[in-house]
């Protein structure tokens, strides 16, 4: 994966048509940079099953740094409340893709004392640092 030089927009757009092209990338979910989910014709009585809820960045970003970022940005939300969780959580850059099972991670959503109110992009907080 190469794109050089495109803002996070384009990238985001590029991934979903190079990589989950027989996916819908287009559902928001959330404060989650970008949503893999199965295709629906019509209204479906059970809301559209997610399979993927990643963090994008423009350029080069530190991978791990992305992915707690995103745990942060759903813990802060509690995203996972509002809508069912996908199996798989990930973070890509102009230059790179990983992915971490959602199970490996979902205990952290219940942590004792800890502080979901701090901004998920800050990469000093103590919160931050114990997710990573």
């Amino acid at each position: 994966m190469k794109y050089p030089n495109i803002r996070e927009e384009e990238l985001k757009n590029k991934v979903a048509q190079e990589y989950f092209l027989v996916y819908d990338c287009s559902k928001i979910v959330g404060n989650i940079d970008f949503c893999v989910s199965i295709f629906q014709n019509q209204k479906e009585l059970f809301e559209q099953e997610s399979l993927l809820w990643a963090e994008a960045k423009k350029g080069s970003s530190d991978i791990y740094n992305s992915i707690v970022q995103l745990i942060l940005t759903i813990g802060k939300a509690r995203t996972f409340d509002k809508f069912l969780p996908p199996p798989m959580l990930g973070a890509f850059d102009s230059e790179k893709i990983a992915f971490i099972p959602y199970s490996d991670i979902h205990d952290i959503f219940y942590m004792n004392d800890f502080n979901w109110n701090v901004t998920p992009s800050d990469y000093e907080t103590k919160e931050f640092k114990i997710v990573h």
